[in-house]
C-alpha cells in the first residue's frame, strides 16, 4: 500500500490524527487511482512525496492533509463536489490550502489559466505562509521527476519555475512569520540544489 511509508513516519508524531490523514490519502487515491505520470508511475506517489517533504520540515496536520489533496480539485471530475467534501471532512483551512494549489478548471486557455493561478497563489501567500511550503514541496518533487517529461515541456516547466514561481516566492518572503523563516530558507535552498543537480545532469548527458 503506497501510504505505508508515510503512515510509519506519521506514527512518530503523537499529536497527529492518523485516521484523519489516512482519510485524506484515501480521497486522493480515489481521484488519482487511474492516473499515471509520464514516467509510468502511479500519480498518487506524487502527493505522497509532497506530504513526506512537508512532514520532514515540521509541517502540521492540516498541511499534510492539504499536501495529499493538493491535486484533487484539478484531477477530479466534479470540482464543486470535491471542494465541498474536503471542506466538510477536513475543514475550511485545508480547503483554502488545496484551493490555493489548484488551477481553475473553468479557464480553458492555458496561458490565462496559468496567469490566474499565479495571481491567486500570490494573494494566498499573503494570508497563510503554509501555501509557501506546499508550493515549494510540490516544486521540489516535480524537479526530482522532471526527466519524465518531453524536452519542450521540461524547458517550459523550468522557465515557469525560474521566471514566475521563484521570484514570486522570493518577493513574498516578508509575509512568512519569523517562526517559519528557517523552514522557508531550507526549502528554498533544497529547491535551488535540485535545480542545480538537474542542470548538471543535463550538461553531462
Amino acid at each position: 500500500m503506497p501510504f505505508r511509508n508515510l503512515e510509519k513516519n506519521i506514527k512518530k508524531k503523537a499529536d497527529f490524527d492518523l485516521e484523519r490523514i489516512k482519510k485524506a490519502y484515501e480521497l486522493a487515491y480515489e481521484v488519482h487511482k487511474e492516473v499515471k505520470r509520464k514516467s509510468g508511475e502511479m500519480y498518487i506517489f506524487h502527493p505522497l512525496e509532497v506530504a513526506q517533504i512537508i512532514l520532514e520540515i515540521g509541517g502540521d496536520e492540516n498541511m499534510i492533509c492539504a499536501a495529499l489533496l493538493h491535486d484533487v480539485l484539478e484531477d477530479g471530475h466534479d470540482e464543486k463536489y470535491l471542494g465541498d467534501k474536503i471542506c466538510e471532512k477536513f475543514g475550511s483551512d485545508v480547503f483554502f490550502l488545496v484551493q490555493a494549489m489548484s488551477k481553475d478548471g473553468r479557464i480553458k486557455n492555458k496561458d490565462e489559466k496559468q496567469n490566474e493561478y499565479c495571481e491567486r497563489m500570490e494573494e494566498s501567500l499573503h494570508l497563510d505562509s503554509a501555501v509557501f511550503f506546499l508550493k515549494m514541496a510540490d516544486m521540489i518533487h516535480n524537479m526530482q521527476t522532471i526527466s519524465g517529461l518531453e524536452p519542450k515541456k521540461r524547458k517550459d516547466w523550468l522557465h515557469r519555475l525560474q521566471n514566475k514561481y521563484m521570484p514570486m516566492l522570493s518577493r513574498n518572503f516578508h509575509h512568512v512569520s519569523l517562526y517559519h523563516q528557517n523552514i522557508y530558507l531550507n526549502l528554498m535552498n533544497k529547491l535551488e540544489s535540485v535545480i542545480e543537480e538537474y542542470a548538471k545532469q543535463k550538461i553531462t548527458t
